[in-house]
């Protein structure tokens, strides 16, 4: 079974401490977490998932055994998470994209991706939402489409996708590219990290700046006021 052997071994050891990280920026269990900030956590994580896919689409044929399908990707996920809360499809489009991808230009380092984005570096704890005690209305249904695909009922390595990776490892085994696919998959978490960061700075300095045109229109009013 792949998910017995070494080489999958070596990548949880290996990427334990990055996933760590990023278990800590995908934090929905914090008590001030909101819908809003649940909104914008599935904003940003689009925002890499809809180009990284994109990425390993146009490049099925040439490093993937079979298609990257639909079934298997994330992105339309997120989209329909964002549309149940309540955004357009415009204002969907209209979302930044990362623009500093992991490089996939061989099979191992597509290996190493997968391993990230397909549900491995969020962990179990961050991929289980407790639907039904969470205080932000979220279900399978209602805006929990993509972490409810991360779940254990819906483990990435099951069925049709299982077949893909069992092919790919014993290929990378084969060829002892095991520190190529670490690598990548090193890479993938933290590009994915530096993304989130940059989407939540971007987020507060956003914040700041209609804070302060706020409070300058006060002012100026205020001004106006007293001239009267």
């Amino acid at each position: 079974m792949i998910l017995d052997s070494l080489l999958f071994e070596r990548l949880h050891q290996a990427t334990r401490l990055a996933h760590r990280r990023l278990e800590r920026q995908v934090d929905i269990y914090r008590p001030n977490v909101d819908v809003h900030n649940y909104r914008r956590l599935l904003q940003a994580l689009w925002g890499f998932y809809q180009p990284m896919e994109r990425k390993l689409a146009v490049l099925a044929d040439h490093n993937l055994p079979s298609s990257y399908s639909q079934q298997r990707r994330k992105a339309p996920r997120l989209e329909q998470d964002l549309l149940a809360l309540r955004m357009s499809e415009d204002d969907i489009a209209a979302l930044p994209l990362c623009g500093r991808l992991p490089a996939i230009p061989t099979l191992p380092q597509v290996f190493g991706v997968l391993y990230v984005i397909d549900g491995a570096a969020l962990g179990e704890r961050i991929a289980t939402i407790h639907f039904g005690g969470n205080n932000l209305g979220i279900g399978p249904s209602k805006g929990g489409s993509f972490f409810s695909s991360l779940s254990a009922s819906h483990d990435p390595f099951l069925d049709t996708c299982r077949q893909d990776f069992i092919v790919m490892a014993e290929a990378v085994e084969e060829a002892g590219h095991e520190d190529l696919v670490i690598r990548s998959a090193i890479d993938t978490i933290e590009c994915l990290e530096r993304w989130l960061d940059h989407r939540k700075h971007s987020h507060v300095r956003n914040s700041m700046l209609m804070n302060s045109m706020r409070w300058n229109a006060q002012l100026e009013s205020s001004y106006s006021a007293l001239s009267a």
